[in-house]
């Protein structure tokens, strides 16, 4: 699979919208908090916080992994098989199922952490008031995670055999 311009952008703005962003409002907001009583009073415990992954952990054991396990065997298997074929159509067909499966593998594989943030907003509505800036802050990530999201599908989706096959209409 040949990396395009088009290809890399989408890559680059994932990692940008997934790590650097909530990376960076999470030391904007929290670098100068002092451990008032108030700044404490909101702080999760690591037991909270170990259980909150152990349980997500394993709902991504139990149904996710499962899936995109296999989802990537006939991921595989339709990367050979367009490294083989000569067929325009074929190329065609295989280039489209292999855009929907990376679609889903992007999905699945990006559900876990985008949980996560949602569990946490929805646990922290429910506390004191002190968790207002703490909540913010995960809805600015959860936002940049999901515009993260949307370009780690646009740069899975963007198949395109070395060979030459269909440019499916980007000229």
């Amino acid at each position: 699979m040949k990396m395009t311009k088009k290809r890399l952008a989408f890559f680059l703005l994932h990692v940008i919208f997934s790590a650097v962003v909530p990376l960076v409002f999470v030391i904007v907001r929290y670098s100068t908090m002092d451990n008032t009583r108030g700044a404490v009073g909101f702080k999760i415990s690591i037991t909270g916080i170990l259980l909150l992954i152990f349980v997500f952990w394993t709902v991504k054991k139990l149904f996710i992994d499962r899936k995109l396990a296999d989802l990537k065997a006939q991921s595989n298997v339709m990367l050979a098989n367009l490294k083989t074929k000569q067929d325009p159509a074929e190329i065609a067909a295989l280039e489209k199922e292999l855009k929907n499966i990376r679609t889903i593998e992007a999905v699945f594989s990006s559900i876990i952490p985008l949980l996560f943030i949602v569990a946490a907003i929805i646990a922290f509505k429910a506390l004191e008031a002190q968790l207002v800036k703490l909540s913010a802050t995960l809805g600015w990530i959860g936002i940049s995670y999901a515009v993260g999201l949307v370009f780690n599908v646009l740069y899975s989706r963007e198949i395109h055999a070395k060979s030459g096959g269909t440019d499916n209409g980007n000229e």
